[in-house]
Order: C-alpha cells, then structure tokens, then sequence
C-alpha cells in the first residue's frame, strides 16, 4: 500500500511536467512556435484544470474533501495553536485564541521569509535578459489579459500550491517517516526538497524557452519563494489558504506584466 502511495506521487510529480511541456507544444504546432510563445500561460490554465480533475478523483478515492488539501493538509501537524505549542508543549483549549495565535505566526512568516523571498524572485526575474524582449516573448491579443486575469490566479491558487503543497507534501513525509525510519524532521526535508525539485522544474519551463541561460536562472528566481512557502505551509498548514492568496496575487502580476508590454 504504502509502495503504491509512493508510485503515485512520483507520477503525480512527473506528469506535471508532462503537461506544461506537452501544452506549449501543442500550441506551437498549431500556432508556429513564434506566435505560441506568448500563450503559455493559458498552458498552465490547461494544465491547472486537468490536475483538478485528478485531484478530485484521487480525493473520491480516499474519501476526502477538496478542501483537506486547502485548509489542513498535514494530518500528522501539530496541534492548531503552534505558539502555545512551543511556548507551553501544549495547545490552548480556547480555538478561537489558538487560530489568533496560528494567524500571527503566519503573518511574522510571511514578513520574515515571504516579503524578501518575492523581492528576491522579483529581481532576479527582472534581470533575465530574454524575458524583457518582447520579440522572444510576444505580445498576446488585448483580450486575452482580461481573461488570463480571472484564470491563471484562481487556477494557481485553487491547484499548483495545493498539487504539490496540500497533496504530494504531507504524503511523501508520511512515507519517508513510516517506512525509511526517518525522523519527522528529515522527512519533512525529504519531502519538501522532493516537490520544490519538481515546482521549480516546472516554473523554469513556462514560457517554453529553448535557451540554458534562461532556463538556468529562472529556475534559480523561484527557489527562495518556493522554498519558503512550502516551509510556511507546514508550520502553520491551516493557512495554506492565505498561502494560495499570495499565489494568486503573484499569478496577477504576471498577467500585469502583460499589458506593460
């Protein structure tokens, strides 16, 4: 059973890529490689949709709610109320006083690691030389950002965090906990450098650029983010939701870029 967790979450973690890769492909065959440069994010649109059709039925069959990769995603998570935890050992009985408590520790996160790491990826975005050339990148019809800018966020935000955060994470601590002998923090590591390895294989692979220095560091733009988010996701998992808020204001900064072009 537990060998069968682990062969659907490296698949999971492989057809991501799959179908970001496979979606710009297609576009360019029907488009010419030129004119579908600058459709990729409706790639990731695709992409988003048919992983939340598989999220679905994979949740049926376990028999959870949509919303248990959302809002708790790690059912081994230490109690609601993580400042209490360490301060006291325990969490407080009042549920009211320990989502406070829960609310500002994701906030003084956020602040600390989260602010910084969207500066860092920001700026290092900035300076990718073929990303400022609108020749290479394309210019998108001035439709196309007014419907981009309803779908890519919510398609991130409802999918990508919760596909590798609220679903592949948890699970692939689990396995590596239960059955390598691994402590929980080192398989909380394991499991995160796992799907950080994947999301960032993915980020540096939309748009669909066939150029190493750019491939290069627009993986490197999206380490500190990514890494830092999934850290926040798992000590404090019941704002997973406010994490897939910040996505989805990240995702609208995209389509902004858009019409600065």
């Amino acid at each position: 059973m537990n060998n069968n967790i682990l062969k659907r979450v490296t698949v999971l973690l492989l057809i991501r890529i799959i179908m970001v890769v496979s979606f710009q492909l297609l576009l360019a065959l029907v488009l010419s490689r030129e004119k579908a440069m600058p459709w990729w994010p409706f790639s990731l649109i695709a992409t988003e949709t048919l992983c939340f059709v598989i999220l679905i039925l994979l949740l049926k069959k376990e028999n959870k709610p949509f919303r248990s990769i959302q809002l708790l995603p790690f059912e081994t998570s230490l109690p609601l109320g993580k400042i209490s935890y360490f301060l006291n050992k325990k969490p407080s009985k009042n549920n009211i006083t320990n989502f406070i408590k829960d609310a500002v520790l994701f906030i003084v996160l956020l602040l600390i690691l989260g602010v910084p790491a969207i500066m860092l990826n920001g700026f290092i975005n900035q300076n990718i030389p073929i990303l400022r050339d609108t020749k290479i990148i394309g210019i998108l019809p001035g439709w196309a950002p007014w419907l981009m800018i309803v779908l890519l966020p919510m398609a991130q935000a409802l999918i990508e965090f919760p596909w590798f955060y609220g679903y592949l994470y948890p699970r692939l601590e689990t396995y590596f906990e239960k059955n390598s002998g691994k402590r929980r923090i080192i398989a909380s590591i394991i499991a995160l450098s796992i799907c950080l390895a994947f999301f960032i294989i993915q980020a540096a692979l939309v748009p669909l650029i066939l150029n190493p220095y750019y491939t290069l560091w627009r993986a490197i733009s999206f380490v500190p983010l990514l890494l830092v988010i999934g850290i926040i996701i798992r000590l404090v998992p019941r704002f997973m939701i406010g994490a897939n808020i910040l996505h989805a204001v990240l995702a609208i900064n995209v389509v902004l870029q858009y019409w600065k072009i």
